[in-house]
């Protein structure tokens, strides 16, 4: 995926709308970080702290290395995460939230409201940047594994910048004031960001781009996925942000937590052993390549299986660094192999029944 299409109409849709997203939230918040600059810059240990490590857990879910050919559209759906997603949200949640206000009154709107409009428009626009990278590298975004990397990017670039945006909003609505407040909340989402946007865009995104990758299904069942998962991704969204009717916030944050990390586990589980199909079926045709031979791609399928093949060739006087190497380089072979048009790889022997 090229980072500039210029004949592509949506490339500039992207590109238009990333900068005037990135413009309304500076010209939205301008005011506040202007009051409140050294609450931010005490807060943003904490906000690097959840690029860095909720980066890595996408990193470490991404076992076979496809975010190899996906490098650029990935940071595509970080970029609108980060600068398209926070503004355009910012103005739809003021805005929904009067609605729904209006409608329901003000006793259900304290309750209710937030978790309305933020599963409607938060999730709506990071959606909407998902599918718009997925249909921008259409010819690479194919398995639910690349939904999943996507979706988490995109995520986590909108969980990132709306961290710096409560950290600013403490100083203000805190009647302590001073850096306090920022920490506090730099601290909490931090630990809370465990179960935040990039898990529930990662959900959606596994439906996303099925619904675009999978042009051999009818738009019925195509359709149909998209819906599963992009609800589950609301679903989550919604339940987290409901209001604690049983008045136990901190028990009920934690229990949350736990039951979001099981359900988002069990979902990655059923990616990650589709990824595991998807290779096992590549593996004639990288062999009929040339790449290596059955027996040594079989042994990448899994981190287990991959310590085990290097522990023989160690006790033969190679470094451990060498043969990583020797193994990260075969899967990324695997990985372009898989970007290949289909006749290629039908006249090669045979296309994978997951594309």
């Amino acid at each position: 995926m090229r980072w500039f299409q210029p004949s592509s109409a949506l490339f500039w849709v992207y590109f238009l709308i990333v900068c005037v997203g990135w413009a309304g939230l500076v010209l939205q918040l301008l005011g506040v970080f202007a009051l409140t600059a050294s609450e931010v810059l005490v807060g943003l240990p904490f906000t690097l702290a959840t690029l860095v490590i909720f980066g890595w857990v996408i990193i470490r879910l991404d076992s076979l290395r496809a975010r190899h050919v996906l490098r650029t559209g990935l940071r595509f759906g970080f970029l609108w995460g980060a600068m398209a997603g926070p503004g355009i949200a910012l103005f739809g949640n003021d805005h929904l939230m009067r609605v729904v206000q209006n409608i329901a009154g003000d006793d259900f709107a304290n309750d209710w409201q937030a978790p309305i409009s933020a599963t409607i428009v938060e999730e709506g626009i990071k959606g909407i940047g998902v599918f718009t990278v997925a249909w921008l590298g259409r010819w690479i975004f194919v398995r639910p594994m690349h939904g999943l990397l996507l979706g988490g990017c995109v995520g986590l670039g909108f969980q990132v910048v709306e961290d710096l945006i409560y950290e600013a909003n403490a100083g203000l609505t805190s009647a302590q004031g001073g850096a306090t407040p920022a920490i506090l909340v730099g601290a909490v989402r931090l630990v809370a960001g465990i179960a935040s946007h990039w898990m529930f865009t990662a959900l959606a995104g596994i439906g996303i781009v099925v619904a675009v990758a999978r042009r051999d299904w009818s738009m019925t069942r195509r359709l149909g996925v998209f819906a599963v998962f992009y609800s589950m991704g609301c679903a989550l969204h919604f339940g987290w942000d409901a209001p604690d009717t049983a008045h136990i916030e901190y028990l009920g944050i934690g229990l949350k937590l736990v039951v979001y990390v099981v359900f988002f586990a069990a979902v990655y589980a059923w990616v990650l052993r589709g990824e595991r199909e998807w290779f096992r079926s590549m593996i004639p045709i990288a062999a009929a390549r040339g790449i290596a031979t059955p027996e040594q791609l079989a042994t990448l399928i899994t981190r287990r299986s991959r310590r085990a093949a290097r522990k023989p060739l160690r006790a033969q006087g190679y470094s451990n660094r060498q043969l990583i190497e020797g193994q990260r380089g075969l899967l990324e072979r695997m990985q372009r192999l898989g970007t290949e048009p289909v006749d290629r790889l039908v006249a090669a022997g045979g296309w994978p029944a997951t594309r």
